[in-house]
């Protein structure tokens, strides 16, 4: 059965916890083939040094995943590297006159990283979101569109996030993957941000978000850095806060080495949840696994079958 199924079949019963520091590294490990049954539960998780790249060479053992606080046996590991389905969100709102130039570098270091068989769309929003490039393999035609893009107008990021994962639904490939650039809340959106939390939370994407934060008594914009980074956190990805604009493009080139690798735990819920419950899930990398300093990115909850 192939993985798109598996975890369809589990309502994508893919686990995660916010991004923590933590000490580690060790030798390889292959995991067995997943096979799947109503218990199984599948879990993606990214683990990077400080450099973004991906971390290889962990084992089952060198791995800790709790669930609702109790410690799950890790049934197996598998280290997976594949093509991404990948949509760009990018802040088109008055509030990004000064700041495109920037923005713009950043999408073109992110997209640098792109492969033969990847497949990329442009979702930008404003007063509403719009779709001006629909899957493509040319990642050109992504930095043409915002070439000649106007700022204008107030901020729909929540309509804009909900369009994109709708559109991922026709992706292709299993790995699916959202590049949010945007600088501050939402202001204009017919989506709640709650709507949207509980969509994002029924979909297998991951959603990267860089925030240009300025300093702003508006309360929609306050809150900006604490809606990226809760979107980041519920879906396994990395948030960046950046005050200083040259910071941006560095950063998207971080953030994409890790893109396209990632592991995937299996195990089965002990003791098991009750239907239609969320479960919260935390994984973490045993100390002393590797040397150096590792992030660790894995979804933070499922909801039950």
């Amino acid at each position: 059965m192939a993985f798109m199924n598996i975890a369809a079949a589990l309502i994508a019963v893919v686990a995660s916890c916010a991004a923590q520091p933590l000490l580690h590294h060790t030798n390889t490990g292959q995991g067995s083939v997943i096979r799947a049954d109503a218990n199984l539960v599948l879990v993606p998780v990214t683990v990077t040094d400080d450099r973004g790249a991906p971390v290889p060479n962990l084992t089952a053992a060198n791995f800790i995943l709790k669930e609702e606080k109790t410690q799950q046996a890790v049934i197996s590991l598998s280290r997976e590297s594949a093509p991404v389905s990948l949509g760009v969100v990018f802040d088109l709102s008055g509030s990004m006159s000064a700041k495109m130039g920037k923005a713009r570098a950043a999408v073109r270091e992110f997209l640098k990283n792109i492969e033969t068989d990847d497949e990329m769309f442009l979702v930008t929003f404003a007063d509403r979101p719009e779709s001006p490039i629909p899957f493509t393999s040319n990642p050109s035609a992504i930095q043409d569109a915002l070439l000649y893009a106007k700022p204008r107008g107030s901020t729909a990021l929540y309509d804009a996030v909900g369009l994109a994962t709708d559109q991922m639904r026709q992706a292709r490939n299993r790995r699916r993957v959202l590049f949010l650039v945007s600088d501050g809340g939402d202001n204009h959106s017919r989506l709640t941000e709650r709507e949207l939390r509980r969509r994002i939370e029924e979909e297998d994407v991951q959603i990267h978000a860089i925030g240009i934060h300025d300093s702003s008594d508006r309360m929609s914009e306050a809150r900006g850095p604490w809606i990226l980074e809760d979107l980041a956190k519920m879906t396994a990805g990395q948030h960046h806060m950046v005050g200083n604009l040259g910071e941006l493009p560095e950063l998207a080139a971080k953030m994409s080495l890790a893109l396209h690798e990632y592991y995937v735990l299996s195990y089965r819920p002990t003791p098991p949840g009750l239907s239609g419950t969320f479960r919260r899930i935390n994984v973490q990398v045993a100390r002393g696994a590797t040397a150096a300093r590792v992030w660790v990115y894995a979804r933070r909850g499922y909801r039950m079958p």
